[in-house]
């Protein structure tokens, strides 16, 4: 019989090094994930690598990896603000190709409590994003031909969601190295298909926002360092090898969407009647290329928010 998922999370804060190295450098707003533990989810999906691969279970194997991998780099996280979380939820990721810039290998994308759960009601309160490009030179030899972004979300019950966004169109999804969106064994195909579909979206434009749109970054001032009690015994900046809290990064902190009632276009282009009056609705977000620079030669994605449109 497995022990409870809270046990060994516990153990892991207690017992890991790399944790209780890392488990000050930053302090979670309120309403989001302890970041000591996000640290020990992500290794505990990492402690499966070797069992994934002997398992030849590709879809576990990669999710360790990117746990991996944030690990080895160092992946800051970047805390989702519950106002653009709702905005993404309205804004389609676009489809990205490789001249998408180098200069994020990984981060881990903190939610805000309620922005995302499973099929099943589990709660997901963070994703590992990371450039397969950027990792190329690290992964298996199998695998350098793959290019895109790994995105692996990780629930509250110890499960692993894996999903990829191709930069190549490479026909159906299966669960292979080639392909890693989620296989569903015994679960439902389509309600999995569901979650990585909105984890995918949280995750693409996410990291959109933070290479085109940097305005939206904020940092908060690091908090003070607990010492003395608890997991911190003996862990505080004080102690040898403590490292240097951070203050969190926020994506899109003061943000608030506008939901002042637009009213539509009163006709259509030819003059007649536009159609029947619809409800009050969101019209959605959308990502859309843009010139600028010298002689608008220069080319730039600019988000565009969802429009709350009505009978105003």
């Amino acid at each position: 019989m497995r022990p409870p998922i809270g046990s060994v999370i516990t153990k892991l804060r207690r017992q890991d090094p790399y944790i209780q190295q890392e488990q000050h450098r930053y302090r979670s707003p309120r309403g989001f994930q302890h970041w000591a533990n996000h640290l020990a989810y992500a290794a505990l999906i990492e402690a499966g690598l070797q069992v994934m691969d002997a398992l030849e279970d590709p879809i576990g194997f990669w999710a360790a990896t990117t746990c991996r991998w944030a690990r080895i780099v160092d992946a800051p996280p970047r805390f989702l603000a519950p106002e653009l979380a709702e905005a993404f939820r309205r804004t389609p990721s676009p489809r990205l190709d490789d001249e998408l810039p180098q200069v994020l290998p990984c981060f881990r994308l903190m939610l805000p409590d309620g922005a995302l759960f499973t099929e099943d009601g589990v709660p997901i309160p963070e994703l590992i994003v990371a450039d397969l490009r950027v990792m190329a030179d690290w992964l298996p030899a199998e695998a350098h031909r793959i290019s895109g972004t790994s995105c692996v979300g990780l629930a509250l019950d110890g499960s692993s969601y894996l999903t990829r966004h191709s930069f190549a169109q490479i026909g159906e999804r299966q669960p292979t190295e080639e392909d890693m969106s989620h296989p569903a064994y015994e679960r439902d195909e389509q309600a999995v298909q569901s979650t990585n579909q909105r984890m995918e979206g949280l995750a693409i434009n996410a990291l959109l926002v933070q290479l085109y749109q940097p305005e939206l970054l904020t940092t908060a001032p690091a908090a003070k360092v607990p010492s003395g009690k608890g997991f911190s015994a003996g862990g505080g900046a004080d102690a040898p090898g403590a490292v240097k809290p951070q203050g969190p990064v926020w994506i899109g902190k003061d943000l608030r969407l506008d939901r002042t009632t637009r009213a539509p276009s009163p006709s259509s282009p030819s003059g007649a009647s536009s159609s029947a009056p619809r409800r009050p609705h969101w019209r959605r977000g959308h990502w859309h290329t843009v010139l600028h620079g010298e002689k608008r030669q220069s080319r730039r994605m600019k988000w565009f928010q969802p429009v709350y449109v009505g009978l105003g």
